[in-house]
């Protein structure tokens, strides 16, 4: 079976600069397939198509980037069948760089020769910041829509789904911190746990942790704190749509001025 490495150097820089050059610098050197993702977040959303494309039934990968959990996540997003292709995860966030290159070694033990590389690259001007779903673990109880003020999340049919990521405000994971089902990941959460995709979720500690950070965004009366949420969600979006309607007047006017 033909070998291929996917190595994504994440664009929120969770590694640092002088690891990522070591383990560029030495990927180079190998004569295996290779494949350079700038950023899987961002290319999940602007390329899904491409990273799709990259991935075969008849072949095994290794993929090197962060937390395995948020991983699938994006590559599931993507359209693809994770049970039908041979994928194996390298954490940069918990292997050092000797570590993840003895595993790259363990992996092409007995590989059928495949040289080759490729670079796929996203929109570098959007940091790519966004929520992704846990499916396994969403109720679908739409908390996380309630409270999103920037039209990130659309509810039907008892699911929630991430129609917006562009929306998303940088470096906000308040959503997934009140989320009562621990569904909610983002990837470029520079923290650790299970809201940066760590698949060991210590479920008493994140309850505990769910309920101080309830109290402390929503306060006593949840409820009602996410009636006010999407009740400013709706004046914020009015308010944009204004904004769009009169710039849009302008320029019809304009036209038509030039048309006289």
């Amino acid at each position: 079976m033909i070998k291929k490495i996917v190595f994504c150097n994440c664009g929120a820089n969770l590694i640092g600069i002088d690891r990522l050059e070591d383990i560029y610098e030495q990927l180079d050197r190998l004569d295996h397939s290779l494949v350079k993702i700038s950023d899987l977040c961002g290319c999940a959303v602007d390329r899904k198509d491409e990273i799709a494309n990259l991935f075969a039934v008849d072949e095994k990968y290794l993929v090197i980037a962060c937390y395995p959990r948020g991983i699938k996540l994006l590559l599931e997003n993507c359209g693809l069948n994770l049970e039908a292709l041979s994928i194996s995860y390298l954490n940069f966030r918990e292997f050092s760089n000797p570590q993840i290159f003895q595993e790259i070694a363990l992996f092409f033990e007995d590989e059928i020769s495949s040289i080759g590389s490729s670079e796929l690259k996203n929109n570098c001007e959007w940091p790519s910041w966004y929520p992704i779903i846990d499916y396994s673990r969403c109720n679908g109880c739409g908390q996380c829509a309630d409270f999103c003020l920037f039209g990130v999340y659309d509810k039907s049919d008892n699911k929630v789904v991430v129609t917006n990521p562009r929306g998303c405000k940088y470096n906000c994971p308040a959503c997934a911190r009140i989320c009562p089902q621990i569904a909610i990941v983002f990837p470029k959460y520079e923290h650790h746990g299970a809201i940066a995709g760590s698949d060991k979720i210590d479920e008493i500690a994140e309850q505990q942790r769910q309920y101080q950070d309830i109290d402390t965004i929503l306060g006593s009366n949840i409820y009602k704190a996410l009636e006010m949420r999407k009740a400013k969600r709706q004046s914020i979006i009015r308010a944009t749509a204004m904004e769009q309607a009169i710039v849009e007047r302008e320029k019809a006017l304009l036209e038509k001025g030039k048309n006289l």
